[in-house]
């Protein structure tokens, strides 16, 4: 990327060039965790050496950057080469997952590197007062130490249909929640930082297809299924939200089977164990737990089916409280779903796995510290 030399920059100034460099500069030393020196830089950007030598000088000034230590060269003789290299501790992220059953939280580094992660489960979090009281825990233990590297961006993912200016539109699973203003309490727990929330599933199609199954993938379909039921779908590679955020909210309508699916899988559990235990024992091939972790799919099936086939994807990709007994589930769904459609799809467990949805979250704040605090598109 040669930038200071691009000729149809038209009508910019040797501030704004300048700027642009460091950026160029500051995108190449964040893609890996190593040092660079001013020679290796100049070469992967297309810079001359003064050039870089300028920008590295702005990007440390800004605190982004940081003079690493020299590498010994063997049988070389003279003052070693300096070396620089992306500050991720800088600054980090949150991404958390809050769930009608649980909460997943996570902080990483500018880089995405998980520093801390956080998991509680819960029999119910419906109740406002309660959700809100975990959430202020999982995030007191999230940030504990964070010293110089302040929090610079978080992202709550929800079972919620959430607008395109980032308003939650409405909820079904925790109307208390909206009610009791739990979501304009989280943003005063990060005063001055952008807080934002999404829609879980849509969280949770983002971290698949940047770490997951939907890499190199144009077409796909996310479902959350479980106590919560709910999917997102990339069409055309790109997330499909829709003009009001609610792409993919199928949850309320009887035809799917979804409204009464969570409750008719709490019914086939039996007494003295739980969902979890049911679908780690369905993992493990257990006959019972097999056959409930069945019987579910069978009724979320009619759902899927009008997806499918509606969206024609190249992938079905499912996450949700199931994930333990994925495999499971999507043979049923192959036997259930595939004699109903003209083309065979396939189905296949989340590889992000149980921290999809707090991975996407990190994912929309590494986006926002990227494109305002650094200055990167």
């Amino acid at each position: 990327m040669t930038v200071s030399t691009n000729p149809g920059v038209v009508g910019t100034t040797p501030g704004v060039l300048r700027q642009m460099n460091s950026r160029a500069i500051l995108d190449a030393l964040l893609r890996e965790d190593v040092s660079r020196t001013v020679s290796e830089l100049s070469r992967t950007v297309g810079l001359s050496r003064p050039t870089v030598e300028a920008a590295l000088a702005d990007l440390v000034d800004e605190g982004w950057v940081t003079e690493a230590e020299a590498i010994a060269t063997p049988n070389k003789a003279g003052r070693r080469a300096k070396r620089f290299t992306a500050d991720a501790s800088a600054g980090s992220v949150l991404g958390v997952d809050l769930g009608l059953h649980g909460i997943v939280g996570v902080r990483a580094d500018l880089r995405g590197v998980t520093l801390a992660r956080v998991e509680e489960r819960y029999a119910d979090l419906a109740d406002a007062e309660q959700a809100w009281a975990s959430v202020q825990d999982v995030v007191r233990r999230l940030t504990a130490g964070t010293g110089s590297s302040p929090v610079l961006a978080a992202t709550f993912g929800v079972p919620a249909v959430v607008d395109r200016t980032g308003a939650i539109d409405y909820t079904v699973a925790v109307p208390e929640w909206v009610e009791r203003r739990v979501p304009g309490r989280i943003q005063d727990l990060f005063p001055g930082v952008a807080t934002f929330f999404d829609n879980d599933a849509k969280l949770a199609a983002t971290a698949e297809a940047m770490w997951g199954g939907f890499r190199g993938v144009q077409d796909g379909l996310y479902l959350v299924m479980g106590r919560q039921i709910g999917a997102a779908y990339v069409i055309d590679g790109s997330l499909a939200r829709g003009a009001r955020g609610a792409a993919g909210e199928m949850g309320g309508l009887a035809t799917t089977g979804w409204p009464a699916a969570p409750a008719r899988l709490e019914a086939r559990i039996p007494s003295g164990t739980d969902l979890e235990s049911v679908v780690v024992a369905a993992g493990q091939r257990a006959a019972e737990a097999v056959d409930v972790v069945r019987a579910f799919a069978a009724d979320v099936a009619p759902g899927i089916v009008q997806l499918v086939t509606t969206i024609d994807p190249e992938v079905v990709v499912v996450g949700g409280e199931v994930l333990p007994a994925a495999e499971v589930f999507c043979a049923a769904l192959d036997e259930i779903v595939t004699p109903q459609l003209r083309h065979p799809v396939a189905f296949t467990p989340s590889t992000v796995g149980r921290d999809a949805v707090a991975r996407g979250a990190l994912a929309r704040s590494l986006s926002h510290v990227r494109s305002a605090h650094m200055g990167l598109g």
